[in-house]
């Protein structure tokens, strides 16, 4: 299975070409990376998506990835802090965190299913335990039916979240776990006063997927997985249907980038951040100094791409149109 989801992977973005300008009226040395988003100002426009929270694993790899970020100007996105909410002893990791990383931008997490049974004030205090930027809300339907022990009760998830975005003290982020955003979707959260979509799109981290391969083999579960193992909108889909609808909301991509080349075609699109999951997981848990490799060269490929398009930085970048549709032979 892993080979097909490979190929589907490498094939959405290379349905986009960028424009090479031979003769750039400037020197690689100016390129520059830094952007804006959610009214911050960041060095880069990369997000290590949400990952490794709420398990005693994930401790030592979180705060190397914070470092990394930290020292790089990346965004860092948590998982779950649903562990939080019944167990205070978990948010002791975010006091370590800080101590060794205390500028880096955090992005809090909680999936749409526990944010219904929450107050405001209970959330509020996520947002404070981690000190973060902003608070994604985590959108995750096909993962809740097909996991033992989740919540699939998402009634009234519509009007929670627009109560949220007007009370929390933080932008509101809505992302999906690797199943993209239709237009439809898209049109009715015009009307939620998120501040941001990240649209997660089929071609990467399928949660779907991983909570089959954790059912007993054979079981209903882990059958209906398979089944459902294409479900999905692709990032660079998700990506289009934003842009038609006309999305007053950032729309991040992720899902399935694996380089920096993958970001710029999504950042040429008018993404302001590309979130990067995997290839950052497998880094992490190696080691410290090959998360740095990995992160420099992303940099160093979407920094070429700019400078090969003559542009000498993202808002130039944007207002160029510097991609065209690839036609294939």
């Amino acid at each position: 299975m892993e080979a097909r989801h490979q190929t589907s992977e490498c094939a959405q973005f290379s349905r986009i070409a960028l424009i090479h300008e031979a003769l750039p009226d400037l020197d690689f040395e100016e390129v520059q990376l830094s952007t804006e988003s959610l009214g911050l100002s960041l060095k880069t426009p990369f997000l290590v998506s949400s990952m490794t929270a709420g398990h005693v694993g994930g401790v030592d790899l979180n705060l190397r990835l914070a470092r990394v970020c930290e020292a790089r100007g990346w965004m860092r996105g948590v998982g779950s802090q649903r562990r939080e909410l019944s167990d205070p002893k978990a948010r002791e990791e975010w006091r370590a965190l800080r101590k060794v990383a205390p500028h880096v931008r955090l992005l809090g997490n909680i999936g749409l299913s526990q944010l219904i049974h929450l107050k405001d004030s209970e959330v509020e205090s996520l947002v404070e335990a981690l000190g973060a930027s902003a608070m994604i809300v985590h959108l995750n339907p096909l993962q809740e039916a097909l996991q033992k022990e989740g919540t699939p009760q998402f009634k009234g998830g519509f009007e929670r979240l627009q109560r949220l975005c007007r009370q929390l003290s933080v932008p509101v982020v809505v992302k999906e776990t690797g199943c993209g955003f239709s237009k439809r979707t898209l049109e009715r959260l015009k009307e939620s006063g998120v501040k941001a979509v990240d649209v997660s799109g089929l071609g990467g981290t399928h949660w779907g997927r991983i909570e089959g391969s954790r059912a007993d083999k054979g079981a209903l579960l882990a059958q209906a997985s398979e089944t459902f193992s294409e479900w999905g909108i692709s990032t660079l889909d998700s990506v289009m249907n934003a842009l038609e609808v006309q999305a007053p909301f950032e729309v991040w991509a992720s899902g399935g980038l694996r380089s920096g080349l993958d970001a710029a075609k999504m950042l040429a699109l008018g993404c302001p951040i590309a979130g990067f999951a995997k290839p950052l997981l497998e880094a992490g848990l190696e080691s410290e100094e090959r998360l740095h490799r990995v992160m420099e060269r992303f940099e160093f490929e979407l920094r070429l791409a700019l400078f090969c398009t003559g542009s000498k930085n993202l808002d130039e970048f944007k207002k160029k149109k510097v991609w065209k549709w690839q036609t294939t032979s």
